[in-house]
């Protein structure tokens, strides 16, 4: 059979979704937290898969017919690989492979060499190769504790004081026998039974074994760390998918809007006016389910949710929305802009090489202090990235505008960049001082100059220069200002994107999968800027010799 026919195979025998959901609410421990299987399954087939889903079937009935039907599955090629150095060298198919392609007729395994060789290099000199190798590996070995049954940690040891939980084919020996042998054989006894019914159709007695298991799971869970609230609420969480929806609505009420405030710009009417309200609401309404979908994850993780790279672009989201909805009382372009950017936001945060998950925090990102001080800075960024789009929008409308109008628009959204860059600038001076305060009562010391210390700073330095340009004569018209508080944003991109992902230091998230494709598409906004600031230039010349410009204060 080829791949694709065993790959519809196992798709038309997979477990129907409502017995897969069922199996889903099942608390399971994982690294470090109870959570439900249906977050478990979703992790395993973004981690393996580099997707939500895979084909017609969801992450509960792929983990489900792994389980059930481990050797057809075997022959699916669902394992992502994105280097075609690793695929040419062990003669694999190009993005998606098979577990049983790793292996040769023997049965040994022909990534093992040149891992062995991967991990014996210092991290500092392992290449691209050695990297993508090592996450391969990591894959077909998550993959082999699976089929073996050691993954599946559902079973919390009844006197455990340090709450340890047992998958049936972990080493039982220190378990009272009763307990043990419902450990060792409830999983395979239920697995048989959903082959079963997958041929019968009659699904009682697969949901009567999952019932025995969460039994079992409540008795022996003495010390109440599973949360069958909580639990609910992760499930929902999860099949809300809320910050995709949110994305989309951005991005269809914000470019609603932005042509709205464009149409505006030049001619009044009754029925724009309507619907630029209409539409603000509708933004309004957004955001509040952007709002509900972090009090979820905040709940769920017992923590704020700003404290990794993926909540942190989600709370940055929130912030130039914000701070649209805040400015956008005096100017819709202002709003529209600023929620385009928040989808924009939203969309990076769903690329493959950020990840979603909610993961536990070490003592050190425990601290009210770091919450305080990434709440407010990060917030700044909010407002510096409204700045950066309305700086944009006024060289935008320099570029093309023809009547002596346009610059009464221009002084406007000035205006407004200016108190933006004034609350983002405080925002981040604060922000600074208590990140001092958190690094004092972490380590000892206030400051030491760590790359993320040191691009704060330049950010503030920045900003304050930009702040300050109008004291400068000869720089002190709105064309400069604008095309200042645009430039600026690259001091916020480097302290937010470039020290967590290129340089070494105690905030570096390293080096994700898809980070270097990003400097593409940096190269090709840096010139399309440079671009747009000559001809907004040309633009502001011919309004300056006709008399319809000032000075910026």
């Amino acid at each position: 059979f080829t791949s694709q026919a065993v790959f519809q195979a196992v798709q038309r025998n997979a477990v129907p979704v409502e017995h897969a959901a069922e199996f889903g609410q099942l608390p399971v421990q994982f690294a470090g937290r109870i959570i439900p299987m249906n977050t478990f399954s979703a992790e395993l087939l973004r981690k393996i898969h580099k997707n939500n889903k895979i084909g017609r079937l969801n992450s509960d009935q792929f983990l489900l017919g792994i389980l059930t039907m481990p050797q057809m599955w075997m022959q699916v090629p669902f394992i992502a690989n994105s280097n075609e150095e690793v695929a040419k060298m062990f003669q694999l198919p190009e993005q998606h492979f098979a577990y049983a392609q790793v292996f040769d007729p023997k049965g040994n395994y022909k990534l093992l060499a040149r891992v062995n060789e991967a991990y014996h290099k210092p991290e500092s000199q392992r290449n691209e190769f050695d990297k993508d190798i090592i996450k391969l590996d990591e894959k077909i070995n998550i993959l082999f504790l699976l089929l073996n049954h050691k993954l599946l940690t559902l079973f919390p040891k009844a006197d455990a004081p340090n709450d340890t939980w047992y998958a049936p084919g972990d080493d039982l020996s220190g378990i009272p026998e009763e307990d043990s042998l419902f450990i060792s054989r409830s999983l395979p006894l239920y697995l048989s039974e959903v082959n079963r019914s997958l041929e019968s159709g009659d699904w009682q007695q697969p949901n009567t074994i999952l019932d025995s298991i969460a039994a079992f799971q409540q008795k022996a869970d003495q010390a109440g760390h599973i949360n069958p609230k909580k639990i609910r609420t992760e499930i929902r969480y999860n099949k809300q998918n809320i910050f995709s929806k949110t994305r989309t609505g951005y991005f269809a009420l914000g470019l609603l809007l932005l042509m709205t405030a464009f149409l505006r710009l030049f001619k009044e009417a009754m029925w724009t006016n309507i619907l630029s309200k209409v539409l603000v609401w509708g933004i309004f309404l957004v955001f509040l389910y952007h709002v509900y979908g972090m009090a979820m994850r905040w709940y769920i993780s017992g923590y704020a949710p700003w404290s990794n790279s993926y909540e942190t672009m989600v709370y940055v989201a929130w912030a130039t929305i914000l701070a649209g909805l805040i400015f956008g009382r005096k100017s819709d372009l202002t709003l529209a802009t600023a929620t385009i950017f928040g989808g924009i936001i939203l969309f990076v945060s769903g690329l493959n090489w950020m990840e979603p998950q909610i993961t536990t925090l070490v003592p050190v990102l425990k601290s009210p202090w770091l919450m305080f001080h990434v709440a407010v800075t990060v917030a700044a960024y909010g407002f510096f990235g409204i700045s950066l789009l309305l700086g944009l929008s006024n060289l935008l409308i320099l570029s093309v505008a023809k009547k002596e109008t346009a610059m009464l628009h221009v002084r406007e959204l000035s205006i407004i960049n200016n108190m933006s860059l004034l609350v983002g600038l405080a925002l981040m001076t604060i922000g600074t001082f208590l990140g001092g305060i958190w690094a004092n009562e972490s380590w000892g010391r206030y400051w030491s100059w760590d790359p993320k210390e040191t691009w704060a700073l330049i950010t503030v330095v920045v900003y304050s220069v930009v702040t300050h340009i109008h004291l400068v004569r000869k720089l002190n018209n709105d064309w400069f200002f604008n095309l200042a508080s645009v430039m600026a944003f690259a001091s916020v991109l480097m302290t937010f994107w470039g020290v967590n992902y290129l340089l070494s230091g105690l905030h570096s998230y390293g080096e994700n999968e898809g980070v270097s494709e990003v400097f593409v598409y940096l190269y090709a906004i840096l010139f399309g800027v440079i671009v747009l600031a000559l001809v907004s230039y040309r633009g502001y010349k011919k309004f300056k010799s006709q008399g319809s410009t000032s000075n910026f204060y």
